[in-house]
């Protein structure tokens, strides 16, 4: 897929116009970063609860080699409600679809296509660590953009030959070597007829190796959302990221074909000196940035995604409006160097929205930009407790298990001579030189203190000892256990629940993205047999959307709704296999109470839908033998000798369009005699599934 080199500044700038966005657009990215809830040291203070890291200084420590034990709060309830989390989200399909007027028809297609390239783009562990870092830090912030990634490569190609449009010959180069034909582009013109001369060369061809979306999960310190004082998300016009790129990269990226940044701009960059030396992030995990300069120097740059009216903007500075601009906001992509107000582009952006996805577990009313940290806000204070008390009992048990010795001044015994320990021979001149300090061991309530923590945690967090995995200790009844798992899962069940509507804004930008990246793509790409699969098995005809076995942007156009499939209960496969089986066990009685529903269950439909709720259930591993092929099944319902439609699902002994508890020979209600002319089952006929 290749694409029209774009003008970093789509918008027709004057040099005056750029400084003044610039200069406002460092501002503005300064005033996000100090309206920030929390400071970056927090944050990091915060990552370190969660890995267990020392927090204990050389100051602190009461005496040498002193214990230095992070509570493990933190990592427990983070660790439990995020495998939570996604055990209920990641399940198959992530999303059902929902599509209006004609839309609908195309929505089984459009959940199969999805749930296909989310596992080809590796989307699970992108929301495993979207998830995860939401939890520690006060949001979690996460970038979906068009991927593009352009590689050189060398591979061989059946060229076709240049030939002579007068003589009809070949036509050589200055070597005396066929002169393979070329396109205006300067690319090679692949050979597709066998008889128009052609011949196996040699290239290096630059081609884009990836399309469709790529995901950034950008860190809450390189991260902002303008305004920081916003209440609503609807108040919210900017996105911003920030990111590094050596000089080197930066003045490649601002020439050639596919240049993004303006090489004007590009040159007017320092070459000295690395931004990013001294961050504090990588100082906490034993990293640093050596001193670089020159094209290995790093430069802190920050793309931001701007919901503005450009007209009304430069009014308001009394400044002429760029040419071409409308009335009304729209969103624009900018990069800057926020440091030296440098304007590196201003596109216009593709996706005509925005393209970034905030997870907040837990909101906060005053702000929408950011919510609580589960290990900052709601944790953080017991976590210091639970540290501090099992420190207070790792200290006071090494100082019990390894007492200190009381010596008499001017004993005879020295430590460094005769070192204390089994078998050691200690010489005194009296027992009462030398004798062990009577140190206590750790009281009961240094330990109730700790229990305590664990439990207020588990309130805060709402997970107790059986939703995390563990077996109490204390004995409870099964109906009290029951109870307290319950509430559990309703508390995790609101998690999720926030979390599942970020996930409907994700899959809709990834259904924006495929539809622009398949439009390019004609003669669209070939569906792999999953997908295939999966429709056939949602009873839809694979001949009549991909007679080719092509997927085109047709197929993705529409109104569709994503909604994330599944709840708390999806997460436990043996309760779902028990309702599966009680529904079946009492669908008779169902069907004996109600005659008319029995006409939705006869069809292949119903049958098949069931079935596949049968093989997802029971893990079948070839679930295709089951299901089987719509196509497959009319053809043989149609063939000579196979079974009429109107026959399926009809009992044993029964003929097909008699209403079941008439005897043999009796004519339906209403209809011709059995056996005369013009018998045919009625459409409507209802067939008994069960035994009554």
């Amino acid at each position: 897929m290749s694409k029209a080199p774009r003008d970093p500044f789509d918008v027709s700038l004057t040099k005056e116009q750029r400084e003044k966005l610039a200069l406002w657009l460092s501002q503005e990215l300064d005033n996000g970063l100090n309206a920030k809830s929390a400071q970056d040291i927090e944050v990091d203070y915060w990552h370190m609860l969660y890995e267990q890291a020392r927090t204990r200084s050389s100051r602190n420590l009461p005496w040498p080699d002193a214990a230095d034990l992070t509570s493990h709060l933190a990592c427990a309830n983070v660790d439990a409600l995020h495998a939570r989390a996604m055990k209920t989200i990641w399940t198959e399909p992530v999303c059902t679809v929902e599509g209006w007027g004609q839309a609908a028809d195309n929505a089984p297609f459009v959940e199969e296509f999805h749930q296909w390239k989310a596992e080809e783009e590796r989307l699970q562990s992108v929301l495993d660590k979207l998830l995860l870092i939401s939890l520690i830090e006060p949001r979690g912030l996460l970038e979906v953009s068009e991927g593009s990634e352009w590689r050189t490569v060398r591979k061989r190609i059946q060229a076709q030959l240049q030939t002579d449009p007068t003589t009809g010959g070949m036509v050589y180069d200055e070597n005396g070597q066929p002169q393979p034909q070329t396109k205006p582009d300067g690319t090679y013109v692949e050979s597709q007829d066998p008889n128009i001369p052609s011949a196996q060369i040699l290239i290096d061809s630059t081609e884009n190796q990836r399309i469709g979306p790529q995901y950034r999960i950008i860190p809450y310190r390189d991260s902002v959302i303008l305004p920081g004082h916003a209440r609503e998300k609807e108040e919210i016009w900017a996105y911003g990221k920030r990111l590094w790129k050596r000089y080197s990269e930066i003045m490649a990226l601002a020439t050639g074909p596919r240049a993004i940044y303006d090489k004007a701009t590009a040159d007017e960059l320092t070459k000295t000196g690395a931004d990013r030396e001294g961050e504090n992030a990588l100082d906490r995990a034993n990293m640093s940035v050596a001193p670089q300069d020159d094209t290995t120097a790093e430069k802190e740059l920050w793309e931001v995604l701007v919901l503005i009216d450009l007209k009304a903007f430069f009014e308001t500075w009394s400044m002429d409006a760029p040419k071409g601009v409308k009335d009304g906001a729209r969103w624009y992509l900018a990069t800057c160097h926020k440091d030296q107000h440098l304007l590196l582009r201003w596109q216009y952006d593709d996706l005509e929205r925005s393209r970034f996805v905030q997870i907040t577990p837990f909101p906060r009313p005053d702000r929408a930009t950011e919510g609580f940290s589960f290990v900052g806000h709601k944790l953080i204070t017991t976590i210091e407790e639970h540290t501090a008390y099992r420190n207070m009992a790792a200290d006071r048990s090494s100082m019990a298990n390894s007492v200190p010795i009381l010596r008499m001044q001017g004993a005879l015994w020295d430590p460094e001579e005769q070192p204390w320990g089994p078998k050691a021979v200690i010489d005194v001149r009296d027992p009462r030189e030398l004798h062990p300090m009577e140190v206590p061991d750790v009281p009961a309530s240094v330990f109730n203190h700790m229990t305590m923590c664990e439990r207020t945690a588990e309130r805060l967090a709402g997970i107790n000892d059986v939703a995390s995995g563990q077996v109490s200790q204390a004995d409870r009844t099964l109906g009290e256990i029951q109870m307290a798992t319950e509430q559990s899962f309703v508390r995790m069940d609101l998690f999720i629940r926030r979390v599942q509507e970020s996930i409907e804004d994700l899959y809709q930008i990834r259904h924006a993205i495929w539809k622009r990246v398949l439009a390019e793509q004609p003669d669209g790409i070939d569906a792999p047999q999953s997908l295939v699969v999966g429709m056939e098995g949602k009873g839809v005809p694979i001949d009549q959307f991909m007679p080719d076995k092509k997927i085109t942007a047709s197929l993705l156009e529409g109104a569709f709704r994503f909604k994330p499939h599944g709840s708390v209960e999806t997460a436990d496969i043996g309760k779902l296999r028990a309702d599966f089986i009680a529904s079946m066990q009492f669908m008779p009685q169902l069907l004996a109470a109600f005659p008319q529903m029995q006409v939705q269950f006869r069809g292949p439909a119903a049958a098949r839908a069931m079935t596949q709720q049968f093989v997802r259930l029971f893990r079948i591993p070839n679930p295709q033998a089951f299901l089987g092929s719509p196509a497959q099944e009319m053809q043989q319902a149609l063939a000579p000798g196979g079974m009429p439609p109107g026959m399926l699902g009809a009992p044993p002994g029964q003929p097909p369009g008699v209403p079941p508890g008439l005897p043999p020979g009796m004519p339906p209600p209403g209809g011709p005699p059995m056996g005369g002319p013009g018998l045919a089952p009625p459409p409507t006929a209802p067939i008994p599934l069960g035994g009554t």
